[in-house]
């Protein structure tokens, strides 16, 4: 749960968290000089921290999740003479290290096409580039030198998890599902195997949730007096509940226009990904092509999709000026590209976690429309509903691709983040995020107790 919810954390909140505790006008008193006496390393180690928090969290997710695929009757023969700690670092891990490596390439991928974090202390990454220098005028040239990278990690990933994973997918699937998990293959945990596993859970959760909103709440409040040559800092209780209570309205519009445009995303992107997550499931070879073209489209740079977007929108075709004028449907199919990839792969994981059997009882007594409604609606709620709500929040904080495609008066709590950290409005910004940071936290919680209910409903 750590490491999901510093997923769903866009980017932008994970260096607003860094700056309110770490960086130049942080609350740390270490930082206000550790960063004059640093220089431009500072920066590095701030980028550094910012995509490794990010990065570990979905290195994480894809180690427990290629872990819980090893068949069954492995961990059988397995759990007779070796322990359940031992099994998962000699069977588990071994087997899951496609999906490992999978995840390091695609931090490389998103470390080497956000511009967001980097443009904060100076660097710059080839989509940074692009937006900067031929955002207005983009051309052949510049186009393939963008994403010459980002396709590369993409065939990187497609060669490296797709081919070997796809393949022992059909032997596997629904066999982890055969009424039983491996916890019930193993004896207890001993003692000392629970203080390490409580101890990694405990770090985990103070580096990855913990450590920022409590940057963010102390920066919230925190204040700093210049009496001559020296600054003195303290923390008031009154300030940060002013400054807390003065930030729905003074950020009213971007907490509006978030809400809108990821509500509007996170649909329009899962009732794309749904027929197409449908559709594979019964085809491989369709499957295939599908995988591998939502790891392309997720490599490629925000900017380069943004611009994209709004050259379509200039065509000479009736109605696209009014579209691209005075609607936010550029937007949303903007924002819809690396969301729909997201929300694709969460229905995909969906559609795999459904007992073979009951798979192919539908499909021999229903056609594909008629199963979708009556067998699929029922059993992928759950993962419907967290495709809408990952790909919202994924999409409500992108702001590489947002910033080039967003119309005139439309900014989001992401694009005000990004222009208050380079502003330096250290206080507005930590009331900005806690206030966002609080609004993710309540639809996750939202979305997991109707998709509970709805559960237990057909159950």
């Amino acid at each position: 749960m750590a490491a999901i919810a510093a997923i769903a954390i866009p980017m932008i909140l994970h260096a607003a968290a860094w700056e309110a505790t770490a960086g130049k006008f942080g609350w740390l008193p270490l930082t206000q000089t550790a960063t004059r006496s640093w220089g431009g390393f500072a920066g590095l180690v701030a980028c550094g921290w910012i995509h490794s928090i990010f990065g570990a969290a979905i290195v994480a997710i894809a180690t427990w999740h290629g872990t819980s695929r090893v068949p069954v009757s492995i961990l059988e023969n397995a759990s007779i003479d070796t322990t359940p700690l031992r099994c998962w670092w000699t069977i588990q891990l071994p087997l899951a290290w496609p999906w490992v490596l999978a995840a390091t390439i695609l931090n490389a991928s998103l470390a080497a096409t956000e511009m967001t974090v980097v443009d904060l202390y100076g660097y710059r990454t080839i989509a940074d580039q692009f937006y900067l220098l031929y955002a207005v005028d983009p051309n052949l040239t510049s186009i393939a030198t963008t994403t010459a990278l980002p396709l590369g990690f993409a065939v990187a990933m497609i060669t490296v998890l797709l081919r070997r994973i796809g393949r022992r997918q059909t032997d596997y699937r629904g066999e982890h599902l055969a009424g039983h998990t491996s916890s019930d293959l193993f004896e207890r945990p001993s003692r000392g195997e629970w203080i390490v596993a409580c101890s990694i859970l405990a770090f985990c959760t103070l580096l990855m949730i913990v450590m920022p909103v409590t940057g963010l709440m102390a920066k919230v409040g925190h204040d700093v007096i210049i009496d001559g040559d020296q600054r003195i800092a303290h923390w008031s209780i009154s300030r940060a509940v002013h400054e807390l209570a003065a930030a729905p309205k003074t950020f009213s519009a971007e907490y509006q226009w978030t809400t809108m445009l990821g509500i509007c995303t996170g649909i329009f992107a899962t009732l794309v990904a749904w027929p197409l997550a449908a559709v594979g499931r019964q085809h491989s070879r369709f499957e295939f092509l599908v995988d591998a073209s939502t790891v392309i489209l997720f490599c490629i740079p925000g900017p380069l999709i943004g611009m994209l977007i709004v050259q379509i929108f200039q065509l000479p075709v009736p109605g696209f000026r009014f579209l691209y004028e005075m609607t936010i449907l550029p937007t949303v199919l903007a924002m819809s590209v690396r969301a729909s990839t997201i929300a694709y792969w969460i229905l995909r994981s969906g559609y795999h976690g459904i007992a073979e059997n009951v798979w192919l009882s539908a499909r021999l007594d229903l056609s594909l429309g008629r199963r979708v409604w009556q067998i699929d609606r029922r059993l992928m709620a759950r993962s419907v509903a967290i495709a809408i709500l990952t790909a919202g929040i994924i999409a409500s904080g992108d702001v590489p691709v947002t910033l080039p495609v967003a119309p005139p008066g439309v900014s989001t709590v992401g694009t005000r983040l990004f222009g208050l950290l380079h502003s330096g409005a250290r206080y507005q910004e930590a009331a900005l995020a806690l206030w966002y940071l609080g609004f993710i936290g309540l639809g996750i919680t939202l979305i997991h107790t109707l998709t509970r209910f709805r559960s237990a409903r057909i159950k």
